[in-house]
């Protein structure tokens, strides 16, 4: 089975969260008349992290969608079947037509990402826009990122790309089937 994936530039990404907007409005995420500061639903976020003192600052950033793990904590939490790994591409989707929103699998995610909608009684999630992809696009995030900070294709490309390139794969954030690199120091 081949993995689709997402490789993050942590050198390139800037923080600026347009695909976060993008991937929202892509997948209607957002009640524009009611929605409310900290309440909006997301697929993917921005987390960063700040070294050093001042004047000498530094702050990296990344995106953090769902990481379509090889053994999913959520396929496995899910007792109503309704979380499941694509064997074609290894993209892990919620199926809303099973969801009977018990909200285990929003427990058993280690990494935050899935999403609850209490009007629709659902979980939901980042499916690497599967409707995009099996049209032949790139998900939302990838393709408007201003700084090209986000790559997607399959894993083992990709890492075939990043080797070539001198980047360096930062292992400890790469553990599941999103990519995070770096330009070695």
């Amino acid at each position: 089975m081949k993995q689709l994936s997402l490789a993050i530039d942590m050198d390139r990404c800037i923080g600026c969260k347009t695909c976060v907007v993008a991937c929202r409005n892509s997948h209607g995420l957002v009640d524009h008349e009611n929605c409310m500061p900290g309440k909006i639903p997301y697929y993917l976020r921005v987390e960063s992290e700040k070294k050093g003192v001042y004047p000498k600052l530094s702050e990296t950033s990344w995106v953090m969608p769902c990481q379509h793990c090889k053994n999913a904590a959520c396929i496995k939490a899910c007792k109503a079947d309704a979380i499941v790994k694509d064997t074609e591409t290894g993209i892990v989707r919620i199926l809303p037509e099973k969801c009977t929103g018990s909200r285990d699998c929003i427990e058993a995610c280690p990494y935050g990402v899935i999403q609850f909608d209490a009007d629709r009684n659902k979980a939901h999630k980042c499916d690497l826009c599967w409707d995009r992809v099996h049209m032949g696009e790139k998900p939302v995030c990838a393709e408007v990122c201003l700084t090209d900070a986000i790559r997607f294709g399959e894993k083992e490309i990709l890492k075939m790309e990043l080797e070539a390139e001198g980047k360096e794969i930062v292992k400890k954030m790469s553990a599941q089937s999103v990519i995070y690199f770096r330009t070695p120091k």
